[in-house]
Formats: C-alpha cells, structure tokens, sequence
C-alpha cells in the first residue's frame, strides 16, 4: 500500500534564523521535521511545537556563540495535532518514508505477540509469533508482551485435547508420546490413538474458542452441565462446573485489543487540533484505513449529526486493504497507544467490518466530545456553555 508523504502537507517556519518566526508556531502537541543539505530529515514529536522548536534552534541564554541546529538545518516544517495517539501515526509515515533503513529502530516499535495455530499442519498446535503472515493460520492477539501470550497459550490450551509438542508427526503406536499423552491432556496423535477426524474436530472447537472470544466453549459446556445436573450425574456436572470456571479464568488473560485477527475491526476516536472536531481512524484487521474529520458547527453536538457522518464515512472506507507487510506495524501503534497510561480517546470495536454499530459510535463521539469541552473549559475559564475541543486535550 503505497502511502503519500505527510510531511509535504506540513506547514514551513519561513525564517528559522530569526527568533521571532518562532512565535508564529502554535504552543500545542505535533510532529515536527529538520531537513539538512545530505541525510534523513530529523523527526520528532512534542507536547509543545513552540517550545521544542526553540530549544533545538536557539541557543541557550547567556551562552558563548555556539553552533546550533538552525546553521545547518535547511527546512523545518511543523504540523500539529490533537493526540499523541494522531501524533504517533503521523511520525511512523513520515519514519517509513523518509528513513525506510531505519524506522524501527528510530521509533523503538517493537512488535506485539500473537497466538499462531498453525492449521497448514496434518495435526494442527499453536505457537507464539510476531511475524503476521499470509500462510493458513489464525492469528489471536494482539499481547503486549511475549510473556502475556505465553500466559493465554498455556492456559487455553488446558481447555483442549491438541498437541503441544513440535515435531513434525509421523503416526505410530511404537512412538514413545510425552507427559501430556500420559495425563490424558492430548489425544495422542503421534500413537495413532486416534484418526485425522477426531484430531480435527478437537482442533475444531479451539478456533471456534479463538473466533468466538470463548462463547462457544461456554455455551457448549453450561449446556453439557445442566443435562449432567438434570441427570443427577453430578460428578460430571461438577466437572464441567471446573471447565467453565477455568475458562473464564483463560479469557481474563486476554488483553484489551486480543481477538482473532480477522474479526479486529473498529474505529479510533481522537480529539483534534481543530476546535469541534473529533479525528475517526477505521481499522480493518488491525491495519489503519484512511481517517476523517468528523466535526460540527453548532455550539452543542448532536449524536444524529455524529451518526449520519460515520454513515458516510465507513460507506466510502476500502474494507479490503489488509496487508501482513504493515499490519504488524500498524497494530504495534495501536498496541502502544490502547495499553498505554496516557490513552486518550475511544476505540470501538465491531467483529464485522460491514456492519459497524453506528449508534454506539455516535454515542462514543458524544462522550468524547463532552470530555474534552470539559477539560478544556476547566483550562481556559469558559463559560460552560462554550464547546471547543483543543490542541492541548
């Protein structure tokens, strides 16, 4: 997916060399670029593009003459925006652009950790990863941390009679099994203790776990209990009791974004730089679509207003643009932001991408909207009545 660059659509410092110029940028969060005659642009983001700049291009009071930033640097452009969340994107495209041998490393963007099954396999099991392919597999996640992924692997797969062991399988009763054979926790396929079928319906019920986010183990058990409880089988009724209880316990080491990769679609709600106005991201299985401004004129936002416009807006959205490439990047943003201490915003999730809850959006925007008027008349002494959404939120 070919991405433009955000920097020309950034606006110039005219003349850097005199302080002055600097008051024409705004105090206010951004992502900022200095181009010099050779090499890769210096990027960066801030809190305050007025303060930042000048730091890096003044020099400091009181100092001897000294050669600073602004003798060398050929260009400064500046943009500013709403969210460190709008700011974080906007400094990966420009990175990915502009210093494409080193941007990882240059944003310390560590990739996030997925639960893999492995379902090209004649007996499928699962592992850890964070490479996204376009190989036959489910992906669940994302985790923020390897060891999280380990947790919830660990632990789903008590629920399930599937392998764990690695080797490539060749079926025969003389093969020696493991530990998880001997405690009735797999069904043994590398004995022959049973056929492709049965190995596959097992593998079966764990995606449907994955792509269910668990309903389907739950109903199927609570359903298995209660004719046990009906048939005064209690000790079986008992046992299954200690299945729901167990998979519930699994399901809370999820993280907050983890589901199955196919079903992670939703939208980012951000303030925005522009007063009444909120910033819409789309992503479609974790990889960010075009965004739009969704915004209105009067002083009291209306749900209505906000719902005709993300009619709009995820009707003209390309629910096909899913590429492994940058998928892992995107969702390693979103991964940042969502398990972050500063997280701003909403993001509403939707297991289908064509059928968006437009209401539960709408009312997402209100909140949002509502909490960034508060906050920004708290800072400015408005009057109450007064709705405008900073820079600053």
């Amino acid at each position: 997916m070919a991405e433009s660059d955000p920097i020309a659509r950034f606006q110039q410092v005219s003349d850097w060399r005199d302080a002055s110029a600097l008051l024409a940028v705004p105090p206010a969060p951004g992502v900022f670029s200095v181009a010099f005659a050779a090499g890769p642009p210096y990027l960066g983001k801030t809190a305050n593009l007025r303060r930042r700049l000048r730091r890096l291009l003044l020099p400091r009071d009181g100092a001897a003459r000294q050669l600073t930033l602004r003798d060398i640097a050929r260009g400064i452009r500046y943009c500013p925006t709403g969210s460190r969340f709008e700011s974080d994107l906007l400094l990966y495209r420009a990175a990915r652009i502009h210093r494409p041998d080193d941007w990882q490393r240059y944003l310390k963007l560590r990739p996030p950790s997925f639960v893999k099954v492995l379902l090209q396999n004649r007996f499928p099991r699962t592992c850890l990863t964070h490479r996204l392919t376009r190989s036959k597999a489910l992906f669940f996640g994302p985790f923020g941390t390897r060891r999280a992924a380990e947790q919830f692997q660990q632990a789903f797969l008590d629920l399930f009679l599937v392998r764990r062991c690695t080797e490539n399988l060749q079926p025969a009763p003389e093969h020696p099994g493991c530990i998880w054979g001997e405690m009735e926790r797999c069904l043994r396929p590398c004995q022959a203790a049973c056929d492709d079928g049965q190995y596959g319906s097992e593998v079966d019920r764990l995606t449907r776990f994955l792509r269910t986010d668990g309903d389907s183990f739950l109903h199927e058990t609570a359903a298995a209990r209660d004719r046990a409880s009906a048939a005064m089988e209690f000790e079986a009724a008992a046992k299954h009791h200690g299945m729901l209880s167990k998979a519930k316990d699994v399901l809370r080491l999820r993280d907050g974004l983890s589901r199955e990769l196919d079903e992670l679609n939703g939208i980012v709600l951000q303030p925005s730089a522009a007063p009444r106005a909120i910033e819409a991201t789309p992503v479609y299985k974790g990889t960010f679509q075009n965004g739009a401004r969704i915004s209105w004129e009067s002083q009291e936002p209306k749900a209505t207003l906000f719902a005709a416009q993300f009619r709009a807006l995820l009707a003209s959205a390309d629910w096909s643009k899913a590429i492994p490439s940058i998928q892992g990047n995107h969702l390693a943003l979103l991964q940042r932001w969502h398990g972050s201490s500063y997280r701003k915003g909403e993001f509403v999730p939707f297991a289908r991408a064509g059928a968006p809850p437009i209401r539960k959006l709408a009312n997402a925007a209100m909140r949002l909207a509502k909490d960034f008027h508060s906050a920004t008349t708290a800072v400015r002494g408005e009057d109450s009545a007064t709705l405008k959404i900073s820079g600053h939120a």
